[in-house]
């Protein structure tokens, strides 16, 4: 099992503080970002150990592995609105922004996993170019849907929890 250790970069706390910010009239996401101590095993291993660090269940063999635009779009679709109605709550160019720094936490080759197609007015294919229909819950909420990003030297994710 991958050791995940406290990240120290102020960046993520700023991101953090900057997306309540911008979502202060809706559910907050969850950020958790961690410092991987050891690589060894699956990629499941990693985002399985980050989902249940974070409160979550992990998904085993059963992550979506998605292309980084497709991991864009989810993002910025998690932050501008909700996953149970189609309510705006960021401007699109906002979530744009907000979505773009987390990503930016991940150095290059970082790989893109989510637990599926929830909601959105897009749809999602996962990395060999095969749509995804439906989700996987990691949560006891109805709906929650985000994407977990493992590169290298850390495991993120972004996620959403909502309720209709």
């Amino acid at each position: 099992m991958p050791i995940l250790q406290t990240d120290p970069d102020r960046a993520i706390e700023t991101l953090m503080d900057d997306l309540d910010a911008a979502r202060a009239e809706s559910y907050p996401l969850l950020v958790s970002v961690r410092r991987l101590g050891e690589t060894t095993g699956e990629p499941a291993d990693a985002l399985d150990a980050l989902a249940i660090d974070a409160g979550y269940t992990g998904l085993g063999g059963n992550w979506v592995e998605v292309p980084r635009r497709i991991a864009t779009k989810i993002l910025t679709h998690l932050i501008a609105s909700e996953l149970a109605y189609p309510n705006d709550i960021v401007e699109q160019a906002a979530a744009e922004e907000l979505a773009g720094r987390f990503l930016a936490l991940f150095a290059q080759g970082a790989r893109y996993f989510t637990n599926g197609a929830c909601s959105g007015p897009f749809a999602i294919y996962d990395i060999a170019g095969g749509e995804v229909l439906g989700w996987r819950s990691i949560s006891a909420a109805p709906f929650d849907n985000g994407v977990i990003v493992l590169s290298s030297e850390r495991v993120g994710m972004l996620w959403a929890e909502d309720a209709p």
